[in-house]
Parts: C-alpha cells; structure tokens; sequence
C-alpha cells in the first residue's frame, strides 16, 4: 500500500534488514527514488546513527559513473534518512544498505572493540580476495553462484601470537653445554699420567658427560625475545596527523605490554586496561564517558595491498583520508559534544608488518589529548621500522 511520507509520494516499501528499510516513490519532480531510513527504534541508538553517517560519507566519496546520485540525506532529522535517485541503469541505494549490513548486524546493539574490528576485517578482506579472483576460462561456464547472505554472523578472530623462541634457545644452549662436556672428559682422560696404566690418582673433571648427557650445572633460562616488555622511545622522530603532540611537562601515563611492538603514553587522567585479546588496550576517562582504543593487528604474508586496504576499512568512522606512506586517519565532530577518529598506520619491522591503530570517543573538551595520543601512536610505531 502506498503512502506519502514528507514530500514523496506513493512510496512503498521495497526492503527490509532488520534496523534498515529501503522505500521507492516519486519525489516532487515526479522522478522516481529510493529512501533509505533507519526504523522508530533504531534511529534512537547513537551507534546506529553515526554508522549511517558513516556509510553515507563513504557513499559520496566512492560514488562513480555506475552509481545513481544522492539528491537528499538529513542525517540530523529524528528519523535520519538519505535519498538517491532510481534508475535501472544504476546502482542505487541498494549499495548503501549493503555496505550498512557488512559493518555489522542488522538487528540488535552494533559490536565494538576489537572483535567487531577483527569481523568487518574478515568480512571486507573475503570481499576484496573475491573480486581479485581471476575469471573463469573462456568456454567454460559453471552453474551461478549464490548470493553472499545479507547478515554475516559474528565471526570473532583472534591475532596470531608471535611464536616463543625460548624452546630453540634452551636447545641451542643444551647443545652447546653437552658439545663442551664431551670435550673437557676426552681432555681429562687424554691428560692422565699413563693413559690406561694410571694408578687412578688424578683427580677426575668437576665437568663431565655420562652416557652423552651432560652433568654441568644446568644453564638458566633466559627470556624469550616474544616476551619482551617494549620501552617508550623518547628518540622517536615526532609525527603528526592533526592537533599537537604532548608537551615535555604534560602529566601522562605510559602503556606497554609483553607482546606489543610498541610503548604509548595517554593522559593520566585515563585507565588503561590490556584486551583478552593481548592485542588491544581500552583507556578511559570521565566514568567511561571517554573512550581511547588502541592495538595493533599482524598482517600475514607480504600483506597486499587488498588486505591493508580492508584492515583500514575495518576501522570506524569511514573513509579515512590517507597521507603519504601507509598512514590514514578520520576525526569526526557532527555529534554534539563528541569528539571521535580513526587512526591506521602499517610499520614493517624485522618481524614482518604489523597495523597500528588507534579510535578516539571522547568529550569535545579533549579533542587536543586525542590528537595527542593519536599522534604518539603514530610516532612510536614507526619508529619501530626495520
């Protein structure tokens, strides 16, 4: 049944997924189009809201030849919206809701944290290896393949841990202490006054080995490198993406965890907490009001250009604008008294590439601390590469 809704007419509901409904009707010109909205309750949610934001941003700054124009998008409204043209012969707002539903679940609170961050990465990295996959040879045609489900689940994927070396060290030393026995009783045996025709007097070696297996004091382990605490870098070169960084006399804290490629400092004023992960820390301020997140992910292989591009799309707070090197960030201020960002940058260190990256969700009020930690993130991590 058709319906007016504002200044549309005979608008009709053509879709429905979960939080999202895509409408087509005719606007005042007559010309047809398509609305999407968010329902009564979920235009409610804030983290909703600003992932339609979000993704409408992305929209525009994606939008190509193929894809049919944005004519409205009140995103202020109490039940925000945005309307693009239909055409047959275009992609409408159909992409939009696409890209809404690969962000996260249709239904329900958003995810967020790291394991939201790991899904939409896996997500938009299959989506990237699927479009980068060589064609079918000519002539040979298969049965159609079908459709990706509109609402993947939550898949929650852990970081690889950096192998331990302390199993090959202790080897190595275990080795060497054996080799050393084995030598130092020849030697004994050889020096003894008449070979085998010593009365047995010569003080036998404080070292020796007994069927291969050596009796010197047994080594002390040492730490493993993948153990190592990492040290906030004062001689790191300073970088920057925006704001300032801290001063020498500001009152901060400094972050460092067994693992981690890097140290971070925040303003004391902030807790951190290490993620279950290892690869994650949350810092807050103002009772939770403020949030700091910051981690860092491995990138496997000689992580292509489609995995770093849907590692830095897993971030929120789309499209980060990218800087020279493999640097990218968004701020974001359109909600009143919030400030948020992204920050992603890609080091190559003698471990191979790492992301880091850092979100900011705070009060307006402490825009300038989070163009400092962002940029402190920034600073350290490239200072570690190779």
């Amino acid at each position: 049944m058709s319906r007016t809704v504002g200044p549309y007419t005979d608008v009709t509901t053509a879709r429905v997924e979960g939080a999202y409904e895509l409408c087509e009707g005719l606007d005042e010109n007559a010309r047809p189009v398509q609305i999407l909205t968010l329902g009564t309750t979920s235009s409610k949610d804030p983290a909703r809201r600003g992932l339609l934001s979000d993704t409408v941003a992305w929209a525009y700054a994606t939008a190509g030849p193929e894809d049919a124009p944005i004519l409205v998008a009140d995103l202020e409204a109490e039940q925000p919206y945005v309307v693009v043209l239909r055409d047959a012969r275009l992609r409408g707002a159909d992409r939009i809701m696409d890209r809404l539903l690969s962000m996260g679940p249709a239904t329900g609170p958003l995810p967020v944290g790291p394991a939201a961050a790991a899904q939409r990465a896996a997500h938009q990295l299959a989506a990237a290896q699927r479009s980068a996959a060589p064609a079918s040879p000519a002539g040979v045609s298969g049965p159609p393949s079908p459709p990706p489900p509109m609402s993947p689940p939550v898949v929650i994927i852990a970081a690889p841990k950096k192998p331990s070396q302390l199993k090959p060290i202790l080897i190595g030393i275990g080795s060497v202490v054996v080799v050393l026995a084995l030598l130092i009783g020849v030697w004994a045996v050889l020096s003894r006054p008449g070979g085998d025709d010593s009365d047995g007097s010569a003080e036998p070696p404080t070292t020796a080995a007994v069927d291969g297996v050596s009796q010197a004091p047994a080594a002390e382990p040492t730490e493993a490198a993948g153990n190592e605490v990492p040290q906030w870098d004062a001689e790191a070169p300073a970088e920057r993406v925006g704001g300032s960084a801290f001063s020498e006399d500001a009152a901060t804290a400094t972050f460092a965890a067994a693992n981690w490629p890097f140290a971070f400092k925040v303003p004391d004023e902030f807790e951190c907490t290490e993620g279950e992960d290892g690869d994650t820390a949350v810092c807050t301020a103002d009772d939770g009001e403020s949030t700091l997140t910051v981690g860092w992910l491995p990138c496997e292989g000689d992580c292509p250009r489609a995995a770093r591009k849907a590692m830095r799309e897993a971030l929120p707070y789309q499209p980060l604008q990218e800087m020279a090197g493999e640097v990218a960030y968004s701020e974001r201020d359109q909600v009143y008294g919030r400030w948020r960002g992204s920050l992603s940058v890609f080091v190559t260190d003698g471990d191979g590439t790492f992301q880091a990256w850092a979100t900011a969700d705070i009060a307006v009020e402490r825009e300038d601390e989070g163009w400092h930690v962002f940029n402190d993130v920034l600073s350290q991590a490239l200072a570690k590469s190779a």
